[in-house]
């Protein structure tokens, strides 16, 4: 049983990063860069996306989500040595940079390195966030007297 539930664990959030990283490629490729009448995207999220000072800045939400996810997942899976985290990184890293440069390929669209800047700060956030809780509860409970 415990198999059966691991795998579907395994499943689910295999699934899950898949349509994340499916999701950037497709908002980064799309002709028009603004988010206005996206099927799925609601309209407080699209009129935030389209304003010109979010312009950069929204690169790194989806690699906040990424991030979160990933890392939610090394800690289940109990691969919690830094090297692992910083392996993710790197991965979600590469899809900044696939995603940045096929726009220079598309006439509509530029690759921009501020992108790929937000992009990585987005994964930090998002990697960051469960490393912190996770190493905070590691720390507390070896240091605690209730072990």
């Amino acid at each position: 049983m415990k198999l059966l539930f691991e795998n579907k664990v395994n499943g689910i959030m295999g699934v899950l990063f898949f349509i994340g990283v499916f999701l950037v490629f497709f908002l980064s490729w799309k002709t028009d860069p603004n988010l206005k009448g996206t099927p799925l995207i609601p309209e407080w999220l699209s009129d935030w996306t389209d304003n010109v000072h979010n312009d950069r800045r929204r690169t790194g939400v989806p690699f906040i989500g990424l991030g979160l996810l990933a890392g939610m997942y090394l800690i289940y899976i109990k691969r919690t040595k830094v090297f692992y985290w910083g392996l993710v990184w790197f991965v979600l890293g590469f899809v900044v940079v696939i995603a940045e440069a096929v726009q220079y390929f598309l006439p509509s669209r530029s690759m921009d390195l501020k992108d790929i800047f937000w992009g990585g700060v987005g994964s930090t956030i998002g990697l960051g966030l469960p490393f912190v809780v996770w190493y905070s509860i590691k720390t507390f409970k070896r240091n605690s007297h209730w072990k």
